[in-house]
């Protein structure tokens, strides 16, 4: 039975504790070394805390000015983790399955250092068909010999639920102590795979994980998305061999297919605010 370790970051988290928990004690197939919960420390979190240290998990806290998703995880794999293998878990992923963990894990090895598992969305939302367009039926492993055919594709992750080979994380410098609010997955990904390593899609461990974005929400999350390429201009050398636009014509294919009306008479809008908010964050650095 493999021994594994489990990252989550909280905040303001009293509505997914519960959850998180039994779904943590759900899993079958592996063991903990340890199971740690960074708290971004904003409001009163004593219940929260009580819970962890009550089922016998650890947590360490952070300052909400200092927060960051790549440092945070960095910080918690390096000082906290001692196995092996590290599960990355948002706190919003719903454990819908007890084998999720084994699935994910039992490929991670000293050449497939980074692998993450598929997301679900149970309802038909336009975020259900994006997820089944992005996260596919097969596994997937990709090295640098991928890079020429998939291009930007090939650095595709999820941090929301993936699994590290530890040892390679920590004598690779993580991510290298940058400071991102999102993409860490991402830079990674391309670092492991620039460097001869294999990043690696689980079909079979599943999660469900899905947001009710509004548009002013989606439109400031992909202009994030855009600022972190301008500030990560080494991405700038790969094509997007037309992702977007496949994606979007996709989703609309499924739902008429469907005939999803709330679907279909969102899809304009919602594609619209992705694009712009992206192209205004790739601007970012021209501004300045």
């Amino acid at each position: 039975m493999l021994t594994v370790d489990v990252v989550c970051l909280l905040y303001h988290a009293d509505n997914y504790i519960d959850n998180l928990i039994l779904g943590l004690k759900s899993q079958q197939g592996v063991t903990y070394g340890r199971v740690v919960f960074a708290i971004t420390e904003d409001g009163d979190t004593s219940a929260v805390k009580s819970k962890i240290t009550e089922n016998g998990f650890t947590y360490f806290g952070v300052e909400k000015k200092d927060f960051s998703h790549s440092l945070t995880r960095e910080r918690a794999i390096f000082d906290y983790c001692v196995s092996e293998v590290v599960i990355m878990l948002s706190q919003d992923v719903n454990l819908v399955n007890s084998n999720s963990f084994y699935e994910l894990t039992k490929f991670v090895s000293d050449s497939v250092v980074y692998v993450y598992g598929k997301q679900i969305c149970r309802k038909k939302s336009l975020e259900y068909y994006v997820r089944k367009k992005n996260y596919g039926v097969e596994n997937e492993y990709l090295t640098s010999a991928d890079v020429e055919k998939l291009q930007l594709k090939t650095f595709f992750a999820s941090d929301a639920f993936a699994a590290y080979y530890r040892p390679a994380f920590v004598a690779l410098n993580g991510y290298d102590n940058k400071h991102m609010m999102m993409s860490e997955d991402m830079y990674y990904a391309k670092k492991i795979i620039d460097l001869g390593y294999t990043k690696g899609y689980i079909a079979a461990a599943v999660v469900e994980h899905s947001h009710k974005f509004t548009l002013k929400q989606l439109y400031d999350r992909y202009y994030e998305t855009g600022k972190w390429f301008a500030q990560h201009p080494e991405f700038n050398a790969y094509k997007t061999t037309d992702a977007g636009l496949k994606l979007a014509f996709s989703v609309l294919g499924q739902a008429l297919k469907d005939f999803n009306i709330p679907v279909i008479f969102r899809w304009l809008p919602d594609m619209a605010a992705r694009y712009l908010g992206l192209r205004k964050g790739k601007k970012f650095n021209k501004k300045l």
